[in-house]
């Protein structure tokens, strides 16, 4: 527990930066940090054999190790190319950043953490750069298919399976606990959606998301300039890389302007949370010849990417296991509305979440103000404690700088806003 708790700086940082290798090395290692390898773009380890369509969803097909350490703790940790398969059904592969405990809990559990990679190019996949099993993959893929829920889910589930495979952890025996924020909790979200139809065998305790982007149905409202544009912007964009389909409808809809705009965005090393100021002041609205949200090819396909009953034609899944879900109410980059709607829907189909909405909070305060209760949530699951609720009521969590906080996350808020500011302030790895 402490050691996952003892983590969360390092949990901040990685969900807003773009790389898992933190320094200095542990003693006596030669393995290399994540960041001295070659840009994923050119690195020999991230491209797919020819015959990756021959291995199973989850097996490892090669791997190699990375020196980290964790709040001074030297700890067993590798890189693992692994098949999956994206949101067409073909096979392809993507990396994941696995870490052995040092007194692994037994049985074993497993935690698995979304970063938001938010990133539309491959070389900002968290892989460049607890007494719980760890895993962080590049869930986007080969492609950067940022919000490609099919492709995100499943990449997040074969990551776990990796983890699984390599470690040779007992399969039914396994834990398995998820936490993710924004563009996290969009693969985690749909991991746990997909879980029971794709990966029925993996034990899935418990899922701890926020910040949700669940339906796209108002992202067209903030379509002109500002941060909360960028997104949906580049949102649109990342959805296209992987979906050839849409991405045919775009670009027959793009302006000069907005053939610029996708090219730098598209660009080698432009992650968009650390080139916000770049693409803040864009007005995506003047990239296309009409407004992409209305036509009728690409409206089809992002209602098809919600989760939302009444907005997809397909099923929507209702997990079975615990939830855990947070929202700010002001949030202004993913509308609260959204998230509320989609936990209305999951409960009244039998679910079972414990929602907390903070008052007067934006996306990232929601965030910091969020771990405490993720946290707990998490070690509950892990332990087999977590009590009944009454599905999607508001529920009391310690609150950041309290004692009882404090007490549960080994540091206080004064730590916790310093790790989020220097990770927000993050470029990428050198």
């Amino acid at each position: 527990m402490q050691l996952l708790l003892g983590s969360l700086t390092a949990c901040l940082a990685l969900s807003v930066s773009t790389s898992l290798a933190w320094s200095p090395r542990p003693h006596g290692a030669t393995q290399e940090l994540a960041s001295d390898f070659p840009d994923p773009n050119i690195d020999p380890f991230y491209q797919a054999p020819g015959n990756i369509a021959s291995y199973s969803n989850g097996e490892v097909i090669r791997h190699r190790a990375v020196a980290t350490t964790l709040v001074g703790r030297a700890v067993e940790s590798y890189q693992v190319f692994y098949r999956t398969t994206d949101a067409q059904g073909d096979a392809i592969g993507t990396v994941a950043t696995i870490l052995a405990p040092t007194n692994p809990s037994l049985p074993p559990n497993l935690f698995s953490y979304q970063a938001a990679e938010d990133a539309l190019n491959l070389d900002c996949a968290p892989s460049w750069g607890w007494g719980y099993y760890f895993v962080s993959s590049d869930f986007e893929g080969p492609d950067a298919a940022w919000l490609v829920g099919l492709t995100e889910g499943r990449a997040t589930l074969d990551g776990i399976r990796a983890t699984i495979y390599h470690f040779h952890l007992p399969v039914s025996q396994t834990s398995i606990g998820l936490w993710g924020y924004s563009g996290g909790a969009h693969a985690t979200a749909w991991a746990g959606s997909l879980a029971a139809a794709y990966a029925p065998e993996l034990n899935i305790v418990g899922a701890a998301y926020g910040g949700t982007p669940t339906d796209f149905s108002l992202a067209s409202t903030v379509f002109g300039g500002g941060i909360a544009a960028l997104l949906s912007g580049a949102g649109l964009i990342g959805l296209a890389n992987g979906r050839p389909d849409l991405n045919a409808t775009l670009n027959t809809l793009l302006t000069p302007y907005g053939v610029e705009v996708v090219t730098k965005l598209r660009a080698p090393n432009m992650c968009v949370n650390a080139n916000l100021a770049t693409f803040a002041d864009v007005n995506f609205t003047r990239m296309f010849t009409e407004n992409p949200w209305t036509n009728p090819a690409i409206a089809k396909i992002v209602a098809d990417e919600s989760l939302l009953s009444n907005a997809s034609s397909l099923p929507v899944p209702v997990p079975k296991f615990p939830r855990f879900q947070f929202h700010g109410t002001s949030d202004k980059t993913i509308p609260y509305i959204i998230e509320a709607q989609y936990v209305a829907q999951q409960c009244a189909a039998g679910a079972d979440i414990r929602f907390l909405s903070l008052p007067d909070q934006d996306h990232g305060p929601a965030y910091l103000n969020s771990i405490p209760g993720a946290a707990q949530f998490i070690i509950d699951a892990f332990a087999g404690t977590l009590g009944s609720v009454a599905c999607g009521a508001n529920v009391t969590v310690p609150s950041i700088g309290s004692a009882e906080a404090v007490d549960l996350l080994g540091v206080n808020s004064n730590v916790l806003m310093g790790a989020l500011l220097a990770a927000l302030t993050a470029g990428p790895a050198a």
